[in-house]
């Protein structure tokens, strides 16, 4: 194994080519904070891209998560397994598809970076932009840090609410970084999905926390890719809240799953749910355990009918947003030609805004 992975490494670093940056180039109408950060040198939030170095590739992939619910996003990326490391083919090769890279993950603890509105709840927006500020800067609590070359951004960020203001920030810093949104690519996957499956009529499930619902994010990414996409009809979304204080997640997800179902039937909705975006793990046993689900509404009768068959579908399309975004990471950074090709293991730095 170890052969044939420095042999991949060899063969993929032939190709690679240097990267190259140009300085920050003045743009009107930024966003007040980015502006600050790429122009005003008195700011706490300025950033210096004209050191950032010319060639990012053996720079650290930055995470953050806003929900602070766990590192899944972490997880999925490090151990993702999807492509053919020298072909880049969706094909798994039994070698971690960012072997030898590093990952720095950053999730904000306090209100020390002011990141609440005055109703002590995250201003989404703002929040969003000193988290990639902070991975993209080279300094942190402790000293000097790595800056990061490329974001992925977890949490309900769309691109109205921090995710456009992001990429802007960074097309103007002429630093090559680039910014994924865990729950844009998520939607991606789903349409994406689908489109090998086409339905002319159907609904999909969507649970994750309490928060991620009420802020409309998938709903509103949805709107906004299908729209890009020229697509002419958004599916519903039938969400239901996720218990993520349960001691046992596998039952939460289940009992969460169950009333979804009971929620669409009682809604008289005739759109059967064919897909679930689950902001959470679903390993095989669970998806089995899904699957009875299913199999126990489908084959409920009521008045010698089977109601419950147009409620859900016998097979669901699942979604895990966290591995769409680690997917598009790799591609993002393989045709851009910023893989590290780095011969050695992963390693992973964690950083908070508390003081160590």
């Amino acid at each position: 194994m170890q052969k044939t992975f420095i042999l991949l490494l060899t063969l993929l670093a032939a190709f690679r080519l240097p990267g190259c940056k140009s300085d920050p180039v003045q743009v009107p109408d930024l966003d007040p904070l980015v502006n600050q950060a790429l122009y005003d040198t008195t700011s706490s939030y300025y950033t210096d891209f004209s050191k950032y170095p010319g060639n990012i590739a053996d720079l650290p992939i930055g995470i953050f998560d806003l929900n602070a619910t766990g590192t899944h996003i972490l997880d999925r990326t490090v151990m993702l397994d999807s492509f053919d490391n020298i072909t880049g083919s969706d094909i798994p090769d039994r070698i971690r598809d960012f072997a030898g890279e590093h990952f720095i993950y950053y999730t904000a603890l306090s209100d020390a970076d002011s990141i609440y509105d005055a109703n002590g709840l995250i201003d989404v927006h703002d929040a969003a932009i000193k988290h990639t500020l902070f991975l993209v800067g080279d300094k942190c609590a402790q000293g000097e840090k790595e800056r990061a070359k490329i974001i992925i951004a977890g949490g309900n960020i769309t691109r109205k609410n921090g995710l456009d203001d992001i990429r802007q920030m960074l097309e103007v810093s002429g630093s090559g970084v680039k910014a994924l949104s865990v729950v844009e690519e998520g939607v991606k996957g789903l349409l994406d999905a689908l489109a090998a499956s086409p339905m002319l009529n159907y609904s999909v499930g969507l649970i994750a926390d309490s928060l991620t619902i009420a802020s409309d994010a998938y709903q509103q990414t949805l709107r906004d890719v299908i729209t890009e996409r020229g697509q002419k009809t958004t599916p519903p979304l039938v969400c239901q809240r996720l218990n993520t204080a349960d001691t046992i997640p596998s039952r939460a997800l289940e009992t969460a799953f169950a009333k979804m179902i009971e929620q669409h039937y009682a809604a008289g909705s005739m759109s059967p749910i064919c897909a679930l975006i689950a902001d959470t793990e679903i390993d095989s046993r669970q998806r089995e355990a899904l699957q009875d689900i299913i199999n126990n509404y489908r084959s409920k009768r009521i008045n010698g009918n089977y109601p419950y068959r147009s409620v859900i579908n016998d097979k669901l399309i699942y979604i895990d947003p966290s591995q769409c975004a680690a997917r598009q990471c790799y591609r993002t950074l393989r045709s851009d030609n910023n893989l590290a090709l780095r011969i050695g293991g992963q390693q992973v730095v964690h950083y908070t805004d508390l003081p160590m």
